[in-house]
């Protein structure tokens, strides 16, 4: 049916004016397809142009400022991820995504890693006393704190999306930082990733509309629409469309914010620009990893997605249909994430907690053996995830580099031989090699 053939459409919602209701980002992914298949349907309808095959999304390569004396001193302190060179401070120099590979520096992120994540602006309202966090060159209504406030503080690397915030004013510290992917979190409410919202990039003679990191990413036939404003409505990560770098040979290179991210020889496409032009890649800000759940209204044959995912083989038995697959994005190895909207209690505790609160634990792997539900909401924290590792990489009988990416290019009797013959590529490619071993 025609509902299988699209599963896999993205509605760009900013630029076509249309959305969803933006209460989303505890949404499962099978409900998410769900609403995106029907509404492709009917945009199909009153106009075929609109509906759009998604490609896969890549993210850009980021790059930050460098103070080399203070990085000696102390590496927490001298080095900080930014979109661009107009980030940096007296003393600093702004390095490229690969001159700070180069030098060893800390990969920064758009991403779940909260304490590599790029900087954006905090603001703060006498008024409200509220924080706010906005794209780095737009205006504070009031007080501008500086895209850097806390950066100093101390963050414990269990800090990040469910978490609870604390520690505001001294060390350990979570959430109180306004990154790319998080927003500042006041006392304890949780730090939740797809919280920092960005503005808009509008054009007033056709209308359209696409979600911007920053300014300077509009084209001059644009207008600048800040993420205050209501017109922008909410412009997470997730859904801002960036630049790329292309080289001096034409070919694409990689995503990114700014032309400062590219080589001396590369050539910086801005969003629209790059939408126009010969490369078919769609470049986001970010990618969502954290909204991830099998459907726990589902079933088939009378089995839920964690009934299936308990019986031998169940990648190749289920995965097959594409109803299981959409339904069950984690036990088929789509993607893997707890489910940080819930809360529930343990071993018959009065206070309840969430995922995060249950990896911090000691005896989490008791209670995820021992409550099944608890092992199909904390999917990741429980150990259900069966997803290949996208940085593993080995050489084939030709000596050639290759990765689970490519495996899974070949044909079934050439992945079966590959997967059999090496037992690292068995491990480091579960997915691929249909080698999950579900909790």
């Amino acid at each position: 049916s025609i509902s299988l053939i699209i599963l896999k459409i993205e509605i760009l919602r900013k630029r076509l004016r249309f959305r969803f209701p933006t209460e989303k980002s505890h949404r499962n992914k099978y409900d998410i397809k769900m609403m995106k298949i029907s509404a492709i349907l009917i945009l199909m309808i009153l106009n075929p142009s609109y509906a759009v095959l998604e490609d896969s999304i890549e993210v850009p390569k980021y790059g930050g400022c460098l103070n080399e004396t203070a990085y000696d001193e102390d590496p927490t302190t001298g080095y900080h991820c930014h979109f661009s060179g107009r980030s940096c401070m007296n003393g600093e120099k702004y390095l490229s995504p690969m001159k700070a590979e180069a030098k060893g520096l800390p990969k920064c992120t758009c991403d779940e890693d909260y304490n590599n994540n790029v900087y954006v602006n905090k603001c703060y309202s006498m008024n409200t006393h509220q924080v706010t966090c906005i794209p780095t060159d737009e205006t504070c209504p009031e007080m501008d704190i500086g895209p850097r406030s806390n950066s100093g503080l101390v963050v414990p690397e269990s800090c990040g999306h469910g978490s609870a915030a604390y520690g505001a004013f001294e060390p350990p510290s979570c959430g109180k930082r306004c990154t790319c992917n998080f927003k500042y979190q006041s006392r304890a409410y949780q730090v939740m990733a797809g919280t920092t919202m960005y503005g808009m990039c509008y054009n007033t003679g056709s209308h359209q509309a696409y979600c911007a990191a920053t300014k300077s990413s509009c084209d001059s036939s644009e207008m600048y629409v800040e993420s205050s404003n209501a017109m922008a409505s909410e412009c997470p990560c997730t859904d801002v469309q960036v630049g790329a770098c292309i080289s001096n040979k034409m070919k694409f290179a990689f995503c990114a914010v700014s032309a400062d991210s590219c080589g001396k020889k590369d050539t910086f496409l801005k969003p629209l620009e790059l939408a126009n032009s010969e490369h078919d890649h769609n470049c986001r800000l970010c990618e969502d990893t954290w909204n991830c759940a099998d459907s726990t209204d589902f079933t088939r044959n009378d089995k839920s997605c964690f009934d299936m995912s308990n019986e031998k083989k169940s990648r190749k038995k289920f995965c097959k249909f594409e109803d299981v697959k959409t339904a069950c994005p984690v036990m088929c190895g789509d993607c893997c994430a707890d489910d940080m909207s819930l809360m529930f209690t343990v071993l018959e505790e009065a206070e309840e907690i969430n995922c995060a609160g249950l990896k911090l634990r000691d005896d989490k792997k008791d209670i995820c053996e021992s409550d099944e539900k608890v092992s199909s909401v904390c999917a990741r924290t429980c150990g259900r995830c069966c997803t290949d590792d996208a940085t593993y990489k080995f050489k084939d009988e030709n000596g050639k580099k290759r990765n689970c990416e490519y495996v899974a290019s070949r044909k079934p009797n050439s992945i079966r031989k590959i997967c059999r013959s090496n037992n690292r590529v068995r491990r480091y490619c579960p997915n691929t090699c249909d080698n999950c071993k579900m909790s």
